[in-house]
């Protein structure tokens, strides 16, 4: 059964931007995990994904300029992971049970935020003029 996520400072890279949208996200999975449990049309189901689906492009799309904006070396690399989720995202929605599919949301997240956003923190932060920190 899905656990609630609760928003831990461990999540946090020191990336002001990138950590609000972060809190935000675990917002919205928790939300949409309440929502998958109650009897719900099939139209507010899709709803529901698209609005996650979403909100997890926008946040994407600005990870990548920040990256873009602060010359990260890995930004292809990362940006390939960014569109591997998308794909996975609407395969796991329809194929999996909603815990196995909200459980394969959560460790994609904490995966992706401890690892690989932390490598871009390093890289924007050690800029002299950073404007993002947290």
């Amino acid at each position: 059964m899905f656990k609630k996520l609760e928003w831990d400072k461990k999540y946090e890279i020191g990336v002001k931007e990138i950590d609000l949208q972060h809190h935000y996200f675990i917002e919205l999975i928790n939300r949409v995990s309440e929502e998958l449990k109650q009897p719900i049309s099939e139209k507010y189901k899709n709803r529901l994904l698209d609005e996650l689906y979403k909100y997890a492009a926008f946040h994407f799309v600005s990870e990548e300029n920040l990256m873009l904006k602060y010359n990260f070396p890995g930004f292809e690399q990362h940006f390939q992971l960014h569109r591997e989720l998308v794909n996975q995202l609407s395969h796991h929605a329809y194929l999996d049970t909603a815990d196995e599919f909200l459980g394969f949301l959560t460790s994609w997240f904490l995966h992706h935020t401890l690892k690989e956003d932390k490598e871009i923190a390093r890289h924007i932060l050690s800029h002299p003029n950073t404007s993002v920190q947290g």
